[in-house]
């Protein structure tokens, strides 16, 4: 299997097969990008099921999900179906925003998730996304496993809400970061919403190999969030674990875990 991407060899056969199938078929419109939206939401399911009861152990009713890196929409549609909470859905890249508005609208949640074709990160501007050669879900801020770039639109999430007061006016009960590698980028670019919303908790992505590709290390990861206040927790259960117990047992290709703030815990 190609560098660290999969977590098993189920997942590369998906992969594989939607690799084959994408040559041949458009799955972006119509009624087989309906039905190919349907079936991924269904492997989603289950493959991200602890994902999604942390998500609703950790939301709050009535206030705001911030969803980066939300790809087609599975975490927001996911928690929007059994949550009354709102979300900001983050997607930069154009085909998987076009599918994600699709999926708002065929669930009925176009007043509840709010999609931007933007990506988060810590400055405000224009950058390049670097499209994966292997899956969709895969494109990213940070040049690996990629022949194509993409210019987008880039923003810190500070810089976001300012332009936003309607959303900065609700509290922060979650975020969600799954960015491939670039998460501490877009932490350092929501420093007053941290602090403004009381360190919500944060569902990140914890992936060795392409935090290498960023120049990051394991240590610097959780070095940086430990700076802020928060601590790794495990899913689904949220239990807390040393970072050291993360770095030498999570070593395959990623997991998602909890940073849960000592104000908090």
């Amino acid at each position: 299997m190609p560098g660290n991407l999969f977590n098993s060899s189920t997942q590369y056969l998906l992969v594989s097969i939607h690799r084959i199938l994408s040559h041949h078929l458009n799955l972006h419109s119509g009624i087989i990008g309906k039905m190919h939206r349907r079936v991924y939401f269904s492997y989603k399911n289950i493959a991200d099921r602890h994902l999604i009861s942390a998500a609703r152990k950790l939301a709050k009713p009535g206030m705001l999900v911030v969803d980066v890196g939300a790809n087609i929409g599975f975490f927001s549609v996911a928690l929007a179906r059994r949550m009354e909470v709102n979300l900001l859905a983050f997607e930069p890249d154009v085909q998987n925003f076009q599918n994600l508005e699709h999926v708002i609208t065929e669930n009925g949640l176009y007043s509840r998730i709010f999609p931007f074709p933007l990506a988060l990160s810590d400055k405000t501007g224009t950058g390049s996304l670097y499209l994966s050669d292997f899956a969709p879900t895969d494109h990213k801020l940070i040049n690996s496993r990629s022949s194509r770039t993409a210019d987008i639109a880039i923003t810190r999430l500070d810089d976001f809400l300012d332009a936003h007061p309607q959303y900065a006016a609700v509290s922060i009960s979650l975020i969600k970061i799954d960015v491939q590698g670039a998460e501490l980028q877009v932490v350092r670019g929501m420093d007053r919403v941290l602090v403004q919303n009381n360190y919500p908790p944060i569902l990140v992505e914890y992936s060795p190999g392409d935090l290498e590709h960023a120049g990051v290390t394991p240590q610097e990861f959780f070095d940086t969030f430990k700076a802020l206040g928060y601590h790794p927790h495990t899913l689904p259960d949220l239990s807390p674990r040393q970072p050291d117990w993360f770095i030498h047992n999570m070593r395959n290709a990623y997991t998602d875990l909890a940073m849960i703030h000592t104000t908090s815990s």
